[in-house]
């Protein structure tokens, strides 16, 4: 069997880097990716090789694929020409979902026709995750191990890494996400520079030595700089995601906060104190960790939601033969 990957944004190039690197012998793989893109960086982390995107149409007709496996995401759309081919000539794909937001805005709604850039199949990772899929009737979903997830915790369960007395940041382009999907950067009434300074007027909360802000891939830290100019007092650095290493900064931090992102859950799964901060209730809660550590104001901060929390990564999905057969069989 043959099988074409084509992917962007970081989070679900996780995920099929993962399967890929697990079962890279099973299948017959072409990974087609953007040189400059996460999806490159995190083949080349893995040792897989890649094709830079070019004509879809005469990529796929010299490698014929028996399916297509695509990520989703809110940065570039460059999945969709592939989709659109494979679709007309009745080969089977599949659309991985990373997250618990955005399930139907990454694929162009509330667009015209945005159904249109969906997969033949769903892939999800989790049971929230899939009840998602379900309710907003995404295409067959299909319940598969997060076999990124799993090495990653793996891994990290046998690093021995100090802990800092740092606050970590986890950082996310909100307002270019809401810009680019709404209109409007501030839709949700809130964006990571508000976040960031409702940190620094509550930083005494958290009783911590100073603040570091891990930038999402897509980021440029002079929008922090200009805030961080107020509060001279409060230790900051900012670090930029491609320099510095995900899992030892989660290890290393005393605390971690941030909106939703899926760094926070898997922080919570090394046992770290987290919170997810949403300072606005025109955003719902969306990651699968007690409802404890969810927060709407930093006023509210008390100790007990500094303490780490215990979190597993509970057996889900369908192995990787059951989850082809599935394919062949179609829907």
């Amino acid at each position: 069997m043959t099988i074409a990957v084509v992917s962007y944004d970081a989070g679900c190039s996780q995920l099929l880097c993962a399967m890929i690197d697990q079962h890279r012998n099973k299948v017959i793989w072409q990974i087609f990716a953007h040189p400059k893109s996460p999806m490159a960086l995190i083949c080349e982390r893995n040792s897989l090789p890649f094709i830079p995107l070019d004509n879809a149409v005469q990529q796929l007709e010299v490698f014929k694929p028996d399916a297509l496996f695509f990520g989703t995401g809110w940065q570039e759309k460059v999945e969709r020409p592939y989709i659109t081919y494979c679709k007309e000539h009745g080969i089977p794909t599949v659309a991985f979902l990373d997250h618990w937001s955005n399930y139907r805005e990454r694929f162009g709604y509330p667009d015209d026709k945005w159904e249109t850039h969906c997969g033949d199949f769903t892939a999800v990772h989790d049971e929230k995750a899939l009840q998602l899929a379900l309710d907003f009737h995404l295409p067959n979903p299909i319940a598969l191990p997060n076999l990124y997830l799993q090495k990653l915790i793996h891994e990290a369960k046998s690093k021995n890494i100090a802990q800092t007395q740092n606050l970590l940041f986890l950082s996310e382009p909100t307002d270019a996400v809401a810009k680019s999907t709404y209109g409007d950067e501030n839709y949700w009434g809130f964006t990571q520079y508000t976040a960031l300074e409702d940190i620094l007027k509550n930083f005494e909360r958290f009783g911590c030595a100073g603040i570091t802000i891990r930038l999402h891939p897509s980021e440029k830290s002079s929008g922090f700089k200009k805030i961080l100019q107020k509060y001279p007092h409060v230790r900051v650095q900012i670090n930029d995601a491609q320099t510095f290493e995900l899992t030892h900064q989660l290890l290393s931090a005393k605390i971690i906060l941030g909106f939703d992102t899926m760094a926070l859950y898997t922080a919570a799964l090394m046992g770290k104190s987290v919170i997810s901060y949403l300072p606005s209730s025109n955003r719902s809660f969306l990651l699968p960790i007690p409802s404890s550590q969810q927060l709407r104001t930093l006023k509210a901060l008390k100790p007990s939601h500094l303490s780490p929390i215990a979190l597993s990564l509970e057996s889900f999905g369908i192995d990787f033969a059951l989850f082809l057969e599935t394919l062949t069989k179609g829907t």
